[in-house]
């Protein structure tokens, strides 16, 4: 049986800082983000805007094409959850009327979660031929101001629907799989920013993809010329460069990298922003193409593992409504960047949100939400 991803779609903010105006402040020269990290812009996130909010607007954009009662278990996958109790999941399955007989939790393991979620839903479907499970992957990142991680803030949230006979990628089951405890990147419950060693962080990456792909060829006896393209885990588009340089030497991964470089790092959405990216802005018919995807979260978890693109993708593709959405957001000022930072920043009715849902306030601890249109 076929299985793999039938719907995907992906969501971030209405507002960008450009990573010029970035440059400028923190005098630094601009070809040191874009051409030394590979990013020209990032999300930010207004009071209004969270992890929930965002997730929701993906998944709604990903159900529009499946039916809804099918969906008998919803994973939320993220590293920036704002509770440490109630599933960030609970809320998207209330605000998208999902039935109740439905399975809801959260995974952590930094930017590696979707594709623990994934391998856990296509489990299910495995034993549930008729079931389809949701995937969120929802991630809102922020560094403290004028460090090295800055300018590689961003954030986005992604949708999958995981179903048998899936229209967009058929998984394949094999993947090599490393797991080494490493602190390259973590945050600790007291805090609302992360920590980073940032050099450490690249090292492991790229030792984890050498280890993982070898793994993978072991178990599939396939070689390296049987992969028609790849996706690499992008926390900033120079990292998924050099990951691509080290696996295939010239082969380009430009199209993957076309949302994420005016996104920025959407952590555990990453990946499969990149995989997205790729079905959205290639010029070749990719129907067959066999496509290998690296996830890599700080830690550290890795994988590697190969999908099929499906005959009939193209016919999923949201594209030009992808390529709209970015186009249309709005510029702020360095300014109006700070007040995003400022935890104490609390205007929650004068900016736009990606989708229907919105957050209004907090109340005793308690996160207020408010539905703008009727899902």
């Amino acid at each position: 049986m076929k299985i793999g991803i039938d719907s995907a779609a992906f969501s971030t903010s209405k507002y960008f800082l450009s990573l010029e105006t970035l440059a400028r402040r923190r005098n630094v020269d601009f070809a040191k983000y874009c051409s030394g990290i590979g990013q020209t812009k990032m999300a930010v996130f207004p009071p209004n805007e969270d992890i929930v909010t965002v997730g929701a607007d993906a998944a709604e954009k990903a159900l529009a094409a499946v039916p809804r009662d099918d969906i008998d278990m919803l994973i939320f996958a993220t590293e920036s959850s704002f509770d440490l109790s109630k599933s960030a999941g609970i809320y998207v399955h209330h605000f998208l009327n999902l039935r109740e007989d439905c399975r809801v939790f959260d995974l952590k393991q930094a930017c590696y979660s979707v594709t623990a979620a994934l391998r856990l839903a296509i489990s299910h479907v495995a034993e549930n031929p008729d079931s389809r499970v949701l995937v969120v992957g929802s991630d809102v990142v922020r560094y403290p101001p004028n460090t090295p991680g800055e300018p590689t803030q961003g954030g986005a949230a992604v949708a999958l629907v995981v179903s048998k006979d899936p229209r967009i990628l058929e998984v394949e089951p094999q993947a090599g799989v490393h797991t080494v405890d490493v602190t390259d990147f973590w945050r600790p419950a007291h805090l609302n920013e992360a920590l980073f060693d940032g050099k450490l962080s690249a090292r492991n990456y790229l030792k984890s993809l050498d280890i993982c792909v070898d793994r993978y060829f072991q178990k599939t006896n396939l070689k390296i010329s049987d992969i028609d393209h790849a996706c690499f885990h992008a926390p900033f588009g120079k990292m998924a460069l050099k990951a691509d340089r080290q696996l295939f030497g010239t082969r380009s991964i430009d199209k993957t990298l076309v949302y994420n470089s005016v996104i920025g790092n959407s952590c555990s959405a990453s990946l499969y922003i990149c995989f997205i990216s790729l079905t959205d802005n290639s010029e070749e018919d990719l129907s067959g193409r066999r496509t290998g995807f690296f996830s890599y979260g700080s830690g550290s978890v890795a994988e590697f593992f190969c999908g099929v693109i499906s005959e009939n993708y193209k016919c999923m593709s949201n594209a030009e409504k992808n390529r709209a959405a970015l186009a249309d957001r709005t510029e702020i000022s360095f300014r109006e960047y700070e007040s995003f930072c400022n935890p104490e920043f609390r205007i929650f009715d004068r900016y736009q949100n990606a989708g229907n849902l919105t957050l209004s306030g907090v109340s005793d601890c308690r996160r207020v939400y408010k539905i703008l249109e009727p899902y």
